[in-house]
């Protein structure tokens, strides 16, 4: 089966009403350098809102960028205000870095905020994941959004989509997390249309998991590194009811006339091949224009909108 992605994680986009906040939460807290900034065009707002007003992207030279866009509308809530780690929607930003302590303190020192104070957590499944013992901790960004940061303390075998030793300070996001009731949507959309599997494929039920994460004592789930062939791509699902039945579930979809983490973005290699196939499907197609990437104001692209709700853009 072909896959509709054929490269890694290309871009996290968050809206804010914070623009200020936002920026210093990204380049003082996480330590990102300023890649780009403009105005959107008015196709652009035009496809996403005409609330929306200018974008900013941050990372480093390399590897996936956060795409910030700013929201003109100062009543804005959250896109996931209400929600629990274990509610349904695109819901997480991953990152790796060197040194967990030394991020955790230099974001508090930045007068922000996180779930819990870094815990430990041990994952083992097949190549290309191996055994992993890591350090992780959940900030929270002034618009809502989760990023998850996590260092590799120990690790035999595998390989690691986060790059834990690529840079200093917090890495660039290496994964999106979506959360999930069941795998229908990998049945019916995930597979079918993007030709993506699970790569791994593995039961977590970590008893720190909870805290670093903000969910319930006992929660576990289900860990699935989505790709294609051997390749992981960024995209992480996390099956909630094989382990939680009787939890009352909802559903979160993302938005641009909210804040906080609005779509993921990943490479395809002929965008009107991706447009026909998503189309022939009945797919709901938010835009056929992208939002900005490096050194591409206006590239082509086409924006989905997932089972969940999720937005999803393919460039």
């Amino acid at each position: 089966m072909n896959s509709l992605v054929n490269g890694p994680l290309q871009a996290v986009t968050v809206v804010t009403n914070t623009w200020e906040q936002s920026c210093r939460f990204y380049r003082d807290a996480l330590g990102y350098g300023l890649l780009g900034e403009g105005e959107l065009s008015a196709v652009q707002k035009a496809a996403f809102g005409f609330k929306l007003k200018r974008y900013a992207l941050w990372g480093y030279s390399n590897g996936s960028v956060v795409r910030l866009l700013e929201l003109t509308d100062a009543q804005a809530r959250p896109i996931r205000e209400g929600a629990r780690a274990l509610d349904s929607g695109m819901a997480v930003i991953e990152a790796g870095t060197p040194d967990v302590m030394a991020a955790y303190y230099r974001v508090l020192r930045c007068r922000f905020g996180a779930y819990s104070s870094p815990q430990d957590f041990y994952v083992e499944g097949p190549e290309p994941l191996g055994k992993v013992l890591m350090k992780s901790v959940a900030f929270v960004g002034p618009a809502g959004e989760q990023v998850f940061v996590t260092e590799i303390t120990k690790r035999q075998g595998g390989n690691s989509l986060l790059k834990e030793k690529a840079v200093e300070g917090i890495n660039a996001p290496g994964n999106v997390a979506f959360c999930l009731v069941d795998r229908k949507p990998i049945e019916e959309f995930w597979g079918p249309l993007f030709g993506l599997r699970p790569v791994n494929d593995v039961p977590l039920k970590e008893p720190n998991a909870p805290e670093i994460m903000g969910g319930p004592a006992g929660m576990g789930f289900d860990m699935l590194l989505m790709g294609f062939g051997e390749e992981r791509i960024g995209m992480e699902l996390h099956i909630y009811k094989p382990h939680q039945p009787d939890f009352d579930y909802k559903t979160y979809p993302t938005s641009f006339d909210k804040t906080g983490l609005a779509m993921a973005s990943w490479l395809t290699a002929d965008v009107a091949t991706a447009a026909q196939k998503l189309k022939a499907a009945n797919c709901e197609i938010v835009s056929e224009v992208g939002l900005p990437l490096r050194d591409k104001p206006e590239p082509a692209a086409i924006v989905v909108r997932g089972p969940l709700g999720e937005l999803i853009e393919l460039v």
